[in-house]
């Protein structure tokens, strides 16, 4: 099994850390990859996670209100040199409604680990997902690498345990990527990633409403971790 990590070797550790400065205002202290905690975002070949996704969709064309329920696996498939040639590696995701069916791939995504940021790519729009090393109330500006208007994520509960529906994971960092409420809308996200496994729980909401809380479209959705390993 081929192993993806920036320690591969000398001359991957250099273009790592030069294209992490040339993208990010590099201190002039040395930070000792010990210090980054790249360990809570896994770049081994191999290393799959798997989501049970709870959804609910706020139809305004219809006035319905559909609710979903399925489970979505990811995959590090393999690593590549990406267009701007740099180490990337390949993220296969795969559906499935129920655990009784066959796992249908859903969609390639790509993702990238230089010295100071973990980038993913979402349908073809690259976020900074992490910034290295984390720290508790830290910002960064999360579409810094696409077209969007700034977004200013923050740390918050670093290195902290992190419970949920029967979850535990002993160290995790969530990242608040957005928190804005008005009377007629909502826009919610948030992260949770936990050493050696990445991605263990995720809820986004985007919602309109009525001034009196009635909800009149938008989407509400979460993942949460249910098994994580390496293939």
């Amino acid at each position: 099994m081929k192993i993806f990590t920036y320690m591969r070797n000398a001359f991957f550790i250099v273009s790592v850390f030069i294209s992490g400065c040339l993208f990010n205002a590099c201190d002039t202290e040395t930070i000792e990859p010990s210090e980054l905690y790249h360990e809570y975002y896994p770049v081994t070949i191999g290393h799959y996670n798997i989501y049970n996704v709870d959804s609910v969709y706020y139809n305004d064309f219809t006035g319905e209100i559909e609710s979903y329920n399925y489970q979505v696996k990811e995959v590090i498939e393999s690593e590549f040199i990406d267009a701007d040639d740099y180490p990337s590696l390949r993220l296969e995701r795969y559906f499935r409604a129920t655990e009784s069916d066959e796992w249908l791939i859903k969609n390639v995504w790509k993702s990238r680990l230089n010295y100071l940021k973990a980038l993913k790519t979402e349908e073809n729009v690259t976020y900074i997902k992490l910034s290295f090393p984390p720290e508790e109330n830290k910002t960064w500006d999360g579409n810094a690498f696409n077209s969007y208007p700034a977004l200013q994520y923050k740390y918050q509960d670093v290195h902290k345990a992190f419970s949920k529906d029967g979850f535990i994971a002993d160290s995790t960092i969530t990242v608040i990527q957005n928190n804005f409420q008005t009377l007629i809308s909502e826009d919610y996200k948030v992260e949770v990633y936990a050493k050696h496994i990445g991605l263990v729980y995720k809820k986004f909401v985007e919602l309109v409403k009525e001034v009196d809380g009635t909800i009149t479209r938008g989407v509400d959705y979460s993942y949460l971790l249910i098994e994580s390993g390496v293939e």
